[in-house]
């Protein structure tokens, strides 16, 4: 008697198992949303994939990118693609997939003042002023500053064109020397956000007046960010940033 109810009992569990197995593929199936959680707590209605954790965060893939035109090393470019750039080829950061190409996301100040305006594709950046200057609305909206304060130059970065695979055409226009000759002027250029002289430059003469500049030794396929530059007695200043993508 001992070994049948022994058998029976077996059974019986293994009954309860495949039930609740059963009810759980169920769930999988027919539900609406899914919770990740330490709560127990039902998922946001309005979400698909309610993730809820209090002291940890939501880690993407972190995916060493070629260039924001390379869908590499990911198989193919698939809209609505989201991960964080791991490599050095192009500036660290999330980027987004349009289905043809990477997006980087907004763009991180360096300095404080640094803000960041719309392009009319993405967000950009525009550095703080110096004391006494004011802000107003350049070619096409972009925010640039004006009027000269403690001596220092006022400039503008021009529009970027002749956009080849490893060279481009920029340039600027300085409206004001702040009361000192300008030395030097130019532009300056790198694959993350606010440029300086202190890297990639070209010179272009000195003086007051609009300029051009030519940009050479560029990579294919990657997206840059570039600055005009003003150099007088009383430093180094910069124009508004533009960005752009080489074919």
């Amino acid at each position: 008697m001992k070994k049948i109810r022994k058998h029976v009992t077996g059974t019986g569990y293994g009954m309860v198992q495949c039930v609740l197995l059963l009810m759980l593929i169920s769930m999988s199936v027919f539900s609406q949303n899914v919770a990740i959680n330490t709560t127990l707590a039902p998922a946001n209605t309005a979400a698909g994939l309610d993730i809820d954790f209090p002291a940890q965060g939501f880690l993407i893939p972190r995916v060493p990118l070629s260039s924001t035109t390379s869908h590499q090393p990911l198989g193919d470019h698939v809209a609505g693609m989201v991960v964080y750039n791991s490599g050095d080829d192009i500036a660290k950061g999330i980027y987004v997939d349009d289905g043809s190409k990477w997006v980087a996301g907004a763009a991180a100040g360096a300095t404080p003042g640094d803000m960041q305006y719309w392009d009319g594709t993405k967000w950009a950046a525009v550095t703080g002023g110096l004391p006494g200057q004011y802000l107003t609305a350049g070619t096409g909206g972009v925010p640039q500053w004006t009027g000269s304060s403690s001596g220092y130059a006022t400039l503008s970065t021009s529009s970027v064109t002749d956009i080849l695979t490893t060279t481009a055409t920029c340039g600027g226009t300085i409206t004001d020397d702040g009361g000192f000759g300008v030395t030097a002027r130019g532009v300056c250029w790198s694959t993350s956000p606010v440029p300086t002289t202190s890297g990639s430059k070209t010179t272009d003469g000195s003086g007051t007046g609009a300029f051009t500049s030519s940009i050479t030794g560029l990579s294919t396929g990657t997206t840059y960010y570039i600055r005009s530059y003003a150099t007088n007695i009383s430093g180094t200043v910069y124009g508004n940033q533009i960005t752009f993508t080489t074919n």
